[in-house]
């Protein structure tokens, strides 16, 4: 969610300059990565689907923070996983897909999978809690896959940017930071013309992203273990403009 993309470059100033200016987006480097890691998975440590899944919040945490840490690997080397920073320190953190492309990395899969494999013995433990809300909640699983990816089809239609992951540290939030990584890659969609699309499961975002432009394309009420799936689309505004 190849081609490297240039991107605004970072700049350099001090720290009351900075803070005179508001929050700055800047392209996050390999050494960006455990830091920007550990912020997503606090922004999503409340993600409905996943506390259903792992109740047990700290697993939760170790977890995401695993897999952040692969996906930021994976997309470091195309330049479009971009941090926002404030006062001088890391404040959020958005993984974007450019057109065409799903970042991959050996390395970083290998790297979960050990992860992975270090925290069998909790994972084994939380097992029967796991199992039992699946059973107990994923009935509609299969139904609900197929629709999903239907609803992908269509929402990723044509060159697109996809929105993978975009987190705020909660003690930041309400500073304007998710603002600036959206519109930091949406006005370069308008620039260029090109749609962007992404999926939430967290009843609260469909109205926020509605505000930049996004519109549902699906909602799959009770996917699972999730209270919803939302599978939302935005057209480049010159496009809206001519609709």
């Amino acid at each position: 969610m190849a081609t490297t993309l240039p991107a605004a470059p970072a700049t350099t100033m001090g720290t009351a300059a900075a803070a005179a200016a508001g929050p700055t987006v800047r392209v996050l480097s390999a050494d960006d990565v455990p830091a920007a890691a550990t912020l997503l998975a606090r922004g999503f440590a409340e993600e409905p689907g996943n506390r259903a899944l792992f109740p047990d919040p700290d697993l939760r945490g170790q977890l995401a923070e695993l897999v952040f840490t692969q996906q930021l690997r994976a997309t470091v080397p195309y330049a479009t996983a971009f941090g926002v920073e404030l006062d001088g320190r890391l404040g959020g953190a958005a993984i974007w897909h450019p057109p065409e492309v799903e970042p991959t990395s050996v390395r970083a899969s290998v790297e979960l999978a050990a992860g992975i494999a270090r925290r069998a013995p909790k994972l084994v433990r939380a097992l029967p809690a796991m199992t039992a809300t699946v059973v107990r909640q994923g009935g509609s699983m299969p139904w609900a896959v197929v629709q999903r990816q239907r609803a992908v089809t269509r929402a990723s239609s044509g060159p697109t940017w996809h929105l993978a992951f975009l987190a705020t540290d909660p003690q930041l939030r309400g500073r304007g930071l998710a603002r600036r990584l959206l519109e930091h890659v949406l006005d370069r969609c308008d620039e260029d013309e090109l749609a962007a699309w992404l999926e939430t499961t967290d009843p609260v975002n469909p109205p926020l992203y509605e505000r930049f432009g996004y519109h549902t394309v699906a909602h799959i009420d009770r996917a699972g273990w999730m209270p919803g799936l939302w599978v939302m689309r935005r057209e480049p505004l010159a496009a809206t403009a001519a609709g």
